[in-house]
């Protein structure tokens, strides 16, 4: 099943495609370093659990930051402080062998995990092929932050917009299929293409912590609004804001209506990030348990399907409201 990522930035939307012909290129291979298979620990603050199994990292981290509270805020600080850190950390998987499905385009790098292909009309061949390692320092990073691990490979196509099923995506995940594509212009920004990727990776690891059925069934608030969440630190860099809290804040302050089931009606950026402040205000206070029952309940991808009432006791409608509250407070 496809899942959505459309116009992520209205400043980019309207651009013009390049058109050229690339000759193939070797395919790039970047192994890690032997490591241990455990899986990351499932917490929510997937930020302390690594502070705390990685003294280096807690000593670059102010005392204000590790005291705050929000821990969306403190992830985001630790990874923009030490990125290399986070690669260091002892239990990076293994090598998967074998290869994802095949795309079109040209094959230029394997990662760990990856399969990565460049079409013509995108961005170079050269460009992806340089940014290989940091793809797949995306995907662990959003393990991390998840604490869920992905355990087969997926292939990764950048392609220019025309090349999307659905006009104006920006990325798909064909978590089916275990492929996910990215739609952006030679000439547009690489790193908005990065927030993509990571939202679309995000997809599939919802897709192995749920399985297939329950995804294809999930209330798109949860659905959307969790990979939304999981790509965390970098969707919020690019905004402009530092938690999902403040988030919220801004997009009531710049008059967009704190609706959930209707968000999508303001603008798909809109409503994929108001639903993971939504999604955030559930894990903060409910914890993970309730916010994985709740998820798994879903009938269907309308907003709102899921057993609101069943799982925690209230209402969607009496959840927005404690969530809107809680953006006032």
């Amino acid at each position: 099943m496809p899942r959505i990522t459309q116009r992520l930035a209205a400043s980019f939307a309207a651009l013009v495609v390049a058109a050229g012909v690339f000759a193939a290129l070797p395919v790039g291979v970047v192994r890690p370093a032997a490591a241990s298979p455990q899986a990351a620990a499932r917490s929510f603050g997937g930020a302390r659990g690594l502070l705390d199994a990685q003294p280096s990292l807690t000593r670059i981290i102010s005392a204000e930051l590790r005291a705050a509270d929000d821990s969306q805020q403190l992830f985001a600080s630790a990874f923009s402080a030490a990125p290399d850190l986070l690669a260091q950390l002892p239990d990076r998987p293994f090598w998967i062998d074998g290869s994802g499905p095949r795309l079109r385009g040209e094959l230029i790098a394997q990662t760990e995990r990856l399969d990565i292909y460049v079409g013509i009309g995108t961005f170079s061949p050269e460009q992806i092929a340089a940014l290989a390692p940091q793809l797949e320092q995306i995907l662990r990073d959003n393990e991390y932050w998840y604490g869920q691990r992905l355990s087969h490979r997926v292939s990764l196509g950048f392609f220019r917009p025309a090349a999307a099923e659905i006009n104006g995506a920006r990325g798909i995940a064909y978590t089916d299929h275990d492929r996910a594509e990215v739609y952006f212009a030679g000439g547009e920004d690489i790193d908005r293409a990065l927030v993509v990727t990571a939202h679309e990776l995000a997809h599939h690891l919802e897709k192995e912590r749920f399985g297939n059925e329950a995804q294809k069934r999930a209330d798109t608030i949860l659905h959307e609004g969790l990979a939304t969440w999981i790509t965390g630190g970098r969707w919020l860099a690019m905004v402009g804001a530092s938690t999902w809290q403040e988030r919220g804040q801004q997009l009531r302050d710049a008059g967009v209506p704190l609706r959930l089931a209707t968000a999508e009606q303001y603008g798909a950026n809109n409503a994929y990030e108001l639903w993971a402040s939504f999604v955030h205000y559930l894990l903060r206070f409910y914890g993970w348990e309730k916010f994985d029952t709740l998820y798994a309940s879903g009938r269907s991808r309308y907003p709102g399907s899921a057993d609101y009432q069943g799982v925690y006791g209230k209402s969607l409608n009496e959840l927005a409201d404690e969530w809107r509250a809680w953006l006032n407070s």
